[in-house]
């Protein structure tokens, strides 16, 4: 089943810094906003994307909500999606929030693992997501280690950098409280928080490993 989240914001700039923590499929904006067009943000959108895309991948797409004719031409030229404020935006709107949203922690709905929608990724391929998922929990320590050894040294880009592909990969995992814990701790690396981030970290461990044995007390849902 499809996750969606919903963040808001208020300027282009803080639209960015939501798309460097997280992974969103669609932006929804204004075309004018406070500190610069729909054209600039999806320049921003681009380097964003151009920056991960050997590492974590971006597939972020921007819905400019124009309104007039020359806003709707400019996006046409730039090959932007657009909606027209005149349409009925709130109706679609409304839509999107009756979908399944992105478990939280604390929320009831939060799993350590997601089987079904694990099972939905791979196209029902249980033996090879059992395969990737073992070869995961066999490597984990290394990938802990490429972002503890950085934060310890106070490199917090290379350390979010590492963070940022794990957060990926318990993503495709359907992992789900780790991934919370490991937004989180971006969060911290982003604030320079070396305290905090280590603190954080330590959860993140304790939560992989509460996955592990989840997924070994569960084989069978593996079975065909």
């Amino acid at each position: 089943m499809t996750q969606i989240v919903f963040r808001n914001c208020n300027t282009g700039q803080e639209a960015i810094e939501l798309i460097i923590e997280e992974n969103f499929d669609l932006i929804i904006s204004k075309y004018q906003l406070d500190d610069q067009n729909a054209i600039e943000l999806n320049q921003s959108f681009e380097s964003v994307k151009s920056y991960y895309t050997n590492t974590a991948p971006k597939k972020i797409k921007l819905l400019v909500i124009t309104t007039n004719l020359e806003e709707e031409q400019i996006c046409k030229d730039n090959k932007l999606l657009f909606f027209p404020d005149t349409f009925n935006l709130k109706s679609l709107i409304l839509k999107l929030i009756d979908l399944p949203r992105e478990a939280k922690r604390g929320d009831k709905k939060t799993t350590i693992i997601n089987f079904k929608d694990l099972f939905i990724r791979v196209d029902n391929n249980r033996e090879f997501i059992k395969t990737v998922i073992e070869k995961f929990f066999e490597i984990k320590d290394s990938r802990i280690n490429d972002i503890k050894l950085p934060l310890a040294n106070g490199d917090f880009k290379l350390a979010k950098d590492a963070a940022h592909k794990l957060k990926g990969v318990l993503a495709n995992f359907s992992m789900e409280e780790a991934r919370t814990t490991i937004i989180e701790l971006e969060k911290h690396i982003l604030d320079k928080d070396q305290e905090l981030s280590l603190q954080k970290l330590n959860q993140l461990i304790t939560d992989i490993e509460k996955a592990r044995k989840f997924y070994l007390d569960n084989q069978d849902q593996f079975k065909s």
